[in-house]
Parts: structure tokens; sequence; C-alpha cells
């Protein structure tokens, strides 16, 4: 059941999103078809080049750091997890069409979007990868929706959503900048061996 009603939500998320300088190609977990019920949800900024090209999450190099990472944790990323985005298409610039963070607009739209996936999945645990995932999830049309920029960086909290609660880990996105500066790097090691 998690399966079909999560491929149409994918296919129908471009119908509820309008902006300028977006790419519209669907790009969603490759592995939907292994999922345990209830995965991990893993969220990142916004898709880039690499995963639009091959319209799957986390290809790139930051992808390499995050299989990385998952392979330390002891969960299986086929079967336990769900790679999704704050927003759900890449965003890119005018000039040299070159990625780039979603606007905060593209992220309160994403929210709306992301909210509709996680009623979906009722993931049992919610990982936001850096600022743009953090804000996405401040956007949620949830009264506490904000409370997750109060959670410390490596952290597990509770969250009630209403319909569930869930566990919310925050922690730093593993893009090659900051995975390659040694704090950052260690605490997302010891943080994903934790979790």
């Amino acid at each position: 059941e998690l399966i079909p009603k999560l491929k149409d939500f994918y296919l129908s998320r471009r119908d509820f999103i309008s902006f300028d300088n977006v790419d519209y190609t669907d790009v969603f977990d490759p592995y939907l078809d292994e999922k345990k019920s209830n995965p991990i949800m893993i969220i990142g900024e916004a898709p880039g080049a690499n995963e639009v090209r091959e319209k799957a999450p986390f290809v790139g190099m930051a992808g390499k750091n995050l299989n990385y990472l998952i392979a330390l944790s002891k969960y299986d990323r086929k079967k336990d997890i769900l790679i999704t985005n704050a927003f759900p298409f890449r965003t890119y610039a005018k000039m040299g069409n070159k990625n780039r963070t979603p606007k905060a607009g593209e992220l309160r739209e994403g929210a709306k979007l992301l909210l509709e996936e996680m009623k979906i999945v009722k993931p049992k645990l919610i990982l936001l990868l850096g600022n743009s995932a953090i804000k996405a999830f401040s956007y949620l049309p949830l009264c506490n929706a904000k409370e997750v920029k109060n959670f410390k960086r490596n952290s597990v909290n509770v969250f009630n959503f209403g319909f569930y609660k869930a566990k919310i880990g925050v922690t730093f996105h593993p893009s090659p900048i900051s995975f390659n500066r040694k704090d950052i790097r260690a605490s997302l090691e010891k943080f994903f061996k934790e979790i």
C-alpha cells in the first residue's frame, strides 16, 4: 500500500509547485519497492544536476558521503531508509545553470508536500540534513513546527505531528564542503553510529 501511494504522490508533485528556474524532473528514492513499512526518512536540500540526470536523490559527492554514513549505522539503505528532499525539484541559477539553494518561498511550498509525504510514510525517525531541511521542516503547516529550529545539532527529539509522534534527528548536510571539515565529519560519523 505504501509504495503505490508514494509513487502516485511523487508523480503528482509538479502539479502543486510553479516557480521559475526550477527543473521539474521527478527525482525520488530508487529503492521504493524494497522499503519496509515506516522507514527512516532522510531529508536533504534539493536535487542537483547529478540527481536530475539519474532521477535519484543523493547520487553525487554528498550522496557518497551519505552512503558512507549510512553504512556506519545499523540500517540498510535500501530497506530501512527513504531519502527525500526539502524541495522536491532542482533549483538552478539563471546565469550558468548552476545548482542553487532553494529560496524561502520554495521551501515553504516544499514543506506542504513534505508533510503530505510524511503522512503517507509515517516514518519512525526523520533525519534533517542541513539548514534547508531544518528550515523547510519549520515551515510545515503545524503550530509546533518552528520548534525544530531550537533542536541542537546532532540530537534526536520527539515531535508530535498531531496525527502521530516521531523522532526528529537534526544534523549537518554531508556536502563535500562540510564533510571535509574534520569537526563536522566526526560529528556526523558519531551521529549516524548512534541512531
